[in-house]
């Protein structure tokens, strides 16, 4: 086991151990430690595995460790929370193993309504709580799991680690998690399954004390880490009226029709780790090689479907939003100069075109949208602009959509196509532009890129 492990252990064995994997969260894991820290059920200990974190993390729980909170760094990265959970069960002293998502958060009382699950009936090998799943800001599509009274639902339904624990003995009965490549379900919903096969009992508290923020329902959260959401239900729990809260996204879950539809899959179409590649593209963790652009560059559009940002890219080779009003765009070029961005966007409403937001790092970028021109059954555009690339890293831009470009259940929304990437013209060639308005490539006329401040 390659850990770097401090602070001492607990002298008497707790009925929890909360097992807290986690990757280059930074200052952003605090919410969630705090939400442990917080529970009525003090009866815990805390194992913080970090998966070879390189970033602040250690810095910032260490002044949170204690006789009940640990931290432990592994030395190598396993892309994969199934290496640190895994950990965390081998030191755990608790009876029982719950597991927290470094970005989720508890109501006080999760614990000791699993525990009071768990002592009601002792033959009870998981006890799960009903969790929300928080879409992004905009999209108000609250996803609820874990309300069950059938024991079919364990074959069925899929519960996230935050939301169930189980007795520690089990895992001498049917193993650890496993490694993600070496597997078609997802490692999470993998250990579920083999558990309720095993013949294992699962019961549900029936009311909802975890709240889920999956990163993977953000594209590219782990490009730019937050933690505002958590912050702010934090503080939602500490005033009146929280459980009216929770009530209300529970029926709006239900209006929606997504009250208990996270179901397994069948997995068997699926190659080993593929569900896994994909995850990890829609997080931002697995992503296209960084290049300087040194000529005319297009940046490619992934094949997936990025979380509710994007479709999957159509047969005309524009890729349509999903149901977020503030979709990001990854830019995988570098420059230590500014660059020229042509940007093909379409929309089956010419009015939709008329204007369109851009932000980069949180800044609004001059933009110039083209003349719209009819193809088929929608308009395009080219919407043109400078911008500053990173120089060492990744740039994402961030469209704020409104009315006709956000994209409902019933009708698409703005799509983007082609992005080209081009270094700066000489100043020459800016003049020319700047006095004929326009430039020409091939047969197109394509709006001109606002002139630097």
């Amino acid at each position: 086991m390659a850990t770097q492990e401090s602070l001492t252990s607990l002298t008497e064995a707790p009925s929890f151990s909360v097992i807290m994997a986690t990757y280059n969260r930074g200052r952003h894991i605090l919410p969630s430690i705090r939400s442990v820290l917080w529970q009525s059920c003090q009866d815990l200990e805390l194992l913080i595995v970090g998966d070879h974190c390189t970033d602040e993390t250690e810095a910032a729980v260490r002044p949170l460790l204690s006789n009940k909170v640990r931290w432990l760094n592994r030395t190598e990265n396993s892309k994969s929370q199934s290496a640190p959970n895994n950990i965390g069960i081998e030191l755990a002293k608790g009876r029982y193993i719950a597991y927290l998502g470094h970005d989720d958060i508890w109501s006080e009382d999760h614990l000791s309504a699993l525990l009071s699950l768990f002592r009601a009936d002792p033959d009870i090998h998981f006890a799960v709580s009903g969790a929300i799943y928080h879409m992004p800001p905009g999209v108000e599509r609250p996803i609820v799991t874990g309300i069950f009274s059938d024991q079919s639902s364990q074959f069925t339904h899929f519960f996230p680690p935050s939301s169930f624990a189980h007795r520690r003995d089990i895992i001498e009965r049917i193993g650890g998690w496993r490694q993600p490549a070496e597997i078609k379900p997802p490692v999470d919903a993998e250990l579920l399954l083999r558990a309720a096969h095993a013949g294992l009992r699962f019961a549900s508290t029936g009311k909802i004390t975890a709240h889920k923020f999956a990163a993977g329902h953000r594209y590219l959260s782990y490009l730019h880490q937050t933690s505002d959401e958590q912050e702010g239900i934090l503080r939602r729990m500490k005033e009146p009226g929280f459980g009216d809260h929770v009530r209300d996204l529970a029926e709006l879950s239900r209006r929606t029709g997504n009250y208990m539809i996270a179901r397994h899959r069948d997995y068997e179409q699926f190659e080993p780790g593929q569900l896994a590649k994909e995850n990890a593209v829609r997080k931002g963790n697995l992503r296209p090689q960084l290049r300087p652009v040194t000529c005319r560059e297009v940046v490619p559009q992934e094949a997936s479907a990025c979380a509710w940002d994007w479709q999957e890219r159509q047969p005309d080779g524009l890729r349509w939003v999903g149901l977020n009003p503030r979709p990001k765009l990854l830019i995988s070029f570098t420059s230590k100069k500014t660059v020229v961005v042509d940007m093909t966007v379409a929309h089956r409403r010419r009015e939709a075109l008329k204007a369109l937001r851009v932000l980069s790092g949180d800044k609004p970028i001059d933009v110039r949208v083209g003349t719209p021109v009819q193809d088929r059954e929608h308009w395009r555009a080219i919407v043109a602009f400078k911008l500053r690339l990173a120089a060492d890293n990744y740039t994402v831009l961030e469209l704020l959509l409104k009315d006709l470009q956000i994209g409902s259940s019933e009708t698409p929304g703005i799509a983007v196509g082609e992005i080209v990437v081009s270094p700066l013209a000489p100043a020459w060639r800016r003049v020319w532009v700047k006095l004929l308005g326009y430039t020409k490539r091939g047969s197109s006329l394509v709006a001109s890129p606002p002139e630097a401040g």
